[in-house]
This record gives structure tokens, C-alpha cells and sequence, in this order.
């Protein structure tokens, strides 16, 4: 898993000039990769956890970028539940990420 992974994130960053932003649950991670710390260095982390924390983090992720904390949220205007997120840090920081800076 950790070989198709990396190939898939070299193959991204090749062709992007981005860092893939990984998604992901501390559990699944850890179950399928050994908890596998290579990409943190420069992968944002988006943690999938529908809890009232994100609690523990996969070995070597210093933080989450973001955190998925509810798959049953409701926003006005859209019918039916939808996935909330919470960004973890500034909107400088939010910019910076989305314009590769």
C-alpha cells in the first residue's frame, strides 16, 4: 500500500506542482500503511474523525490541515446532511494552501 501511495503522490506532484492534500482516518491509515509518517512532511493532512475532536493523529502528522468532525451537518439551502470541516488555521493560511504558496 505505502509503494502505490508514494507513486500516486510523486505522479500527483509531477504533474501538479502540488502537494496532494491526504484524506484520511487515523485508523485506516494506521491499519493500511503501518502507520506509515513518510508523507507529512509536505502532505497536508485532512483527518476524517466525526467526533467532538480529532483526536489522535497518524504517527509523524505534526497537525491537521483540516478536520472532517461530522458526516450529518445541514447547511441553509441544501437538503439532506452534508460533511462539515473545520480548517485548522488563519485565512492567510487557507489562501497560501489553495494558491501553492
Amino acid at each position: 500500500m505505502r509503494t502505490w501511495i508514494s507513486d500516486f503522490l510523486n505522479t500527483y506532484r509531477s504533474r501538479t506542482r502540488r502537494y496532494a492534500v491526504i484524506y484520511t482516518t487515523t485508523s485506516w491509515w494506521t491499519s493500511c500503511t503501518g502507520n506509515w509518517s513518510g508523507p507529512w512532511a509536505n502532505h497536508p493532512l485532512w483527518i476524517a474523525r466525526w467526533a467532538a475532536a480529532p483526536g489522535a493523529l497518524p504517527a509523524g502528522a505534526p497537525y491537521y490541515s483540516f478536520w472532517q468532525y461530522t458526516a450529518g451537518g445541514s447547511v441553509p439551502g441544501i437538503s439532506g446532511a452534508v460533511d462539515r470541516d473545520y480548517f485548522n488555521g488563519d485565512r492567510s493560511r487557507l489562501v497560501a494552501l489553495a494558491n501553492n504558496t
